[in-house]
């Protein structure tokens, strides 16, 4: 059946593409049939300016100066939280913005729970919002990237904070009260997402270990409830030219976990020590039960070719989004479908898809 599935998603896809692989309306209806698609993130206007939007089934949805980070859907309303640079965080339910407390804050994730609206990022300092007003988290120099709250009410927070010792320590917050959470011996890590599973905390990010021949090496990472750590496959290592990789949302269906992210390649050099054009970069992947998947698509440009924010499942569809490098534009905004890319503004809109909700 998974198998049928997949072949009427390749069929859909190549025609769509094949009609005008450059219009900003390609659309994505019916590839989980009787289900929504929202992809939440950004584009940059020919002023230079950054509109914050989401598409709904490839058809874009503009909101507002800024850019969105992520989004969220319930009963038939769309919340999506962002910020701009120098201005205020705020969140949208559907079409109307909600400003929030603090001075240059910044949001990152959103979660509605009977009717509230839930955020989390960073104001001077790692915090969470109920609605617009401000819940301040312990940690100094600290953010938080990922919320969730259980149906008892309780509010967990996933992010990082410094401390005295200039360690970045990856870190839960329930209800206010900090966790510290493992790290590699010596180095750092941080929670980039939160879910929660069969009434489990989930926590998904990048850990980092010291390596005496690069500083640090990084992995994408998960951590399950109190905080067992399990490293993910970059895939070969140091020795075969891959530098480290880097996790930024996760997603559990049918206890298959899925993590979105990204990995680093360390580019080579000729005999004179020159760099050799065309290798290394930054490419996006995601893994599944541990299991790396290369997503294809992206040109090499400036040591950069694409990357994944986040990862979403259903009936046999799995959906990244993310963005990827063109001839003519550095980023442009991407999802990947069953591994299958669409470009959601074609070749020559600058923008990134940050966020995936199937509704």
């Amino acid at each position: 059946m998974k198998f049928f599935l997949f072949f009427l998603t390749l069929l859909f896809l190549l025609l769509s593409i094949s009609c005008d692989s450059s219009n900003s309306d390609v659309t994505v209806q019916g590839i989980i049939p009787g289900r929504n698609v929202y992809v939440g993130g950004y584009i940059t206007d020919a002023s230079g300016q950054s509109m914050a939007c989401y598409w709904l089934n490839g058809k874009r949805v503009d909101l507002g100066n800024g850019q969105i980070e992520d989004i969220f859907v319930s009963e038939g309303k769309v919340y999506a939280v962002g910020w701009t640079f120098g201005a205020d965080a705020s969140y949208w339910i559907d079409d109307q913005s909600f400003t929030l407390e603090g001075n240059d804050a910044e949001a990152y994730a959103i979660v509605v729970h009977d009717g509230d609206v839930y955020t989390t990022g960073r104001d001077n300092g790692a915090c969470y919002w109920k609605n617009t007003k401000k819940n301040k988290l312990s940690g100094g120099d600290s953010s938080g990237y990922g919320i969730a709250v259980k149906d008892n009410g309780n509010v967990f927070v996933g992010g990082y904070y410094m401390n005295n010792h200039h360690y970045i320590i990856p870190a839960y917050w329930k209800n206010g009260n900090r966790t510290n959470l493992s790290k590699p011996s010596g180095g750092d890590g941080e929670v980039q997402d939160v879910k929660i599973h069969n009434g489990s905390m989930y926590y998904f990010g990048m850990s980092m270990a010291p390596n005496n021949m690069l500083g640090y090496l990084p992995k994408a990472s998960f951590w399950k409830g109190n905080g067992n750590r399990t490293d993910l496959p970059n895939g070969g290592g140091w020795q075969k030219g891959i530098y480290g990789g880097e996790a930024y949302g996760g997603y559990i269906e049918d206890d298959l976990m899925y993590v979105a992210g990204k990995i680093d390649w360390i580019g080579e050099v000729d005999d004179n020590g020159e760099d050799i054009p065309g290798t290394g970069g930054t490419y996006a992947h995601y893994w599944v039960d541990g299991n790396k998947v290369d997503l294809p698509g992206g040109i090499f440009n400036n040591m950069w070719v694409s990357n994944a924010y986040d990862v979403a499942a259903s009936e046999g569809f799995v959906i990244v989004a993310g963005d990827v490098a063109t001839e003519t534009q550095t980023q442009v905004p991407v999802i990947w479908v069953n591994e299958q890319l669409i470009k959601l503004e074609g070749d020559n809109i600058h923008g990134i898809a940050k966020a995936i909700f199937i509704d």
